[in-house]
């Protein structure tokens, strides 16, 4: 598996970025549904499900189509098709077009990701790289959601968002051109892929990333509406939504410097511990000063987490077969997060939801607590 330029690596975190771009716009998306399209708790989270599982095929069919396409077409191809959903999903009046347009932008979003991370997978020390790539992303669209919710959603609702969204996803689209032309490598790898079924280690570390996804999208997908139920307004909610996107990137930044040297196994188990705790947390945010501290928490856990879990995956992989999935694996748990999240908030509240993901934290930590990595334990 060939190394990356830093060519390639900026133009992999530009379309990283770009790719990211609607997870970003996610609470307010799901809270205008609510509040301006009539939709239900469940509905509204559906919605965000589809999106995240058009996502998912995307990534479960990369380990397919990453080594047969030319990234410096498909990368293009992929910003026309959010641009064209996303104009039809500012009009749609008809549920089921909405459905289709946001799960489209799924689809196209992660294919973004999924070339994204098999760059940084091929880095030296892909902890670093994966780090570096939530920083960089996580800080612009800390910025990029704070104005939306600031200012856009505010003034200018579905309509003026969709507008916002789509001129970044062009502007970071032009990174494509500091991406090397991969296509014989790729070539290359996919000759050499005889079998589609990950080893038990790499299943179970994908699996683990599968349930934090779904953790972190059940929360997130709904920090807007925890803190609406809390009694905050939406300007008020959006400096904390933002926060925890810069907390996502703090994370990262701590988990670069601290790197390996308490083991990656060790490093992570701590990392999801006080992931846990940030979503317990939700229990008592009723002020403006606890719901801070539990979503910001959230953020800053799981930008701290996600390194050590990519880095697992990469250093399982060791020929780089598999490290594609990890998109699908964040994907699949983030398309569950939503609806499993729609339906615990819709039923019993903050309670509901925060039981739902202490479930699957325990999950994550069971199977990345017995896999073995030689070395970094």
């Amino acid at each position: 598996m060939k190394q990356n330029t830093n060519r390639t690596f900026a133009g992999a975190l530009a379309i990283y970025t770009a790719g990211g771009l609607f997870w970003a716009f996610l609470p307010f998306f799901i809270g205008l549904q609510i509040s301006t399209g009539g939709l239900s708790q469940t509905e509204a989270g559906s919605l965000g499900s589809a999106y995240l599982i058009g996502f998912s095929i995307a990534s479960l069919s990369g380990i397919w189509w990453i080594g047969r396409f030319n990234w410096r077409k498909l990368i293009p191809t992929a910003i026309a098709g959010v641009v064209a959903a996303l104009f039809v999903l500012q009009d749609a009046e008809s549920y089921v077009l909405s459905v289709v347009s946001v799960m489209v932008v799924g689809v196209m979003m992660g294919s973004l990701w999924t070339i994204a991370y098999r760059i940084f997978s091929a880095s030296p020390n892909p902890e670093r790289s994966f780090a570096t790539g939530i920083v960089v992303s996580y800080t612009i669209l800390a910025a990029v959601s704070y104005t939306i919710g600031q200012w856009i959603v505010p003034n200018y609702g579905l309509s003026g968002s969709a507008y916002m969204l789509s001129a970044i996803i062009l502007l970071l689209g032009l990174g494509t051109f500091l991406i090397d032309d991969r296509s014989a490598d790729s070539a290359e790898q996919s000759s050499t892929l005889t079998t589609f079924t990950p080893p038990l280690n790499v299943s179970m570390s994908l699996l683990g990333l599968l349930a934090t996804g779904l953790v972190f999208a059940a929360v997130w997908a709904f920090a807007e509406r925890l803190g609406v139920a809390s009694g905050f307004s939406v300007s008020q909610i959006s400096p904390i939504v933002a926060s925890n996107l810069l907390g996502s990137a703090a994370g990262s930044v701590l988990a670069g410097i601290v790197g390996t040297r308490f083991g990656r196994k060790r490093t992570l188990l701590v990392g999801l511990f006080f992931m846990t705790l940030s979503v317990i947390a939700l229990l008592w945010a009723e002020t403006y000063f606890l719901y801070g501290l539990s979503i910001v928490g959230l953020g800053f856990t799981i930008g701290f987490v996600m390194p050590y879990q990519m880095g697992t995956v990469a250093a399982l992989d060791t020929d780089g077969k598999f490290v594609v999935l990890i998109g699908a694996a964040q994907g699949v748990g983030s398309a569950l997060g939503p609806t499993l999240g729609g339906i615990g908030f819709g039923l019993g509240g903050a309670p509901a939801l925060v039981g739902i993901a202490v479930i699957m934290m325990a999950v994550s930590a069971i199977l990345f607590a017995i896999i073995k990595v030689q070395g970094t334990e």
